[in-house]
């Protein structure tokens, strides 16, 4: 079968253009991944972080056992703030290191504070009985959106003043968790 020179230039231009398009969306793709590398994209949020505000907003809200928590009236001392859910598989195991030293940080003058959020008041309850916590427990509603909460178990770790000194994302380390809180009492 006989091809017209100007039929094959018109399939060798077709395929030039086929592959700089394929080229150039190549290109683009790999600058792509590399500018979002760059920028850390899909690193792992875990772990100790700065917040990305300065003041802890300021909330009211009813605890487990029906009585009102608000934030502002605790504004004098070293506060932790923990947002958990009782479906959270590492809420549920960091409870007790939690609850351990609640016991031991509040002869020191901290306040703990557990931010139910996205959960079912009964299983909250249950949580909370199960574990043996005796730091406010309350439930959040929306709290956890003025907070920007992005994962649970969120902490967050509040110089006096409600002035935010850091948070942790994920399950804490009894390391970190101690070294957040020591902190705190150093105003850092």
């Amino acid at each position: 079968m006989y091809h017209s020179p100007a039929a094959l230039m018109t399939r060798v231009g077709a395929a030039r253009l086929v592959l700089g398009c394929l080229g150039v969306a190549l290109a683009l793709l790999l600058a792509t991944l590399g500018v979002a590398l760059y920028r850390g994209v899909g690193d792992s949020p875990l772990g100790a972080s700065d917040a990305a505000f300065r003041l802890a907003p300021d909330f009211t809200a009813e605890t487990l056992d029906g009585t009102t928590f608000r934030l502002g009236q605790h504004e004098g001392s070293p506060l932790f703030l923990y947002f958990w859910a009782s479906w959270c598989a590492p809420c549920e195991r960091e409870a007790p290191l939690i609850e351990r030293l609640w016991r031991e940080y509040e002869a020191r003058g901290y306040t703990f504070v557990a931010v139910n959020v996205m959960d079912n008041r009964d299983d909250a309850v249950a949580f909370a009985r199960r574990h043996g916590l005796s730091f406010p427990v309350v439930s959040g509603g929306d709290v956890y959106l003025d907070y920007g909460v992005v994962a649970l178990p969120e902490a967050f770790f509040v110089l006096p003043g409600l002035r935010l000194s850091g948070k942790y994302i994920g399950e804490l380390r009894e390391e970190d968790f101690r070294a957040m809180l020591d902190a705190l009492a150093e105003g850092t």
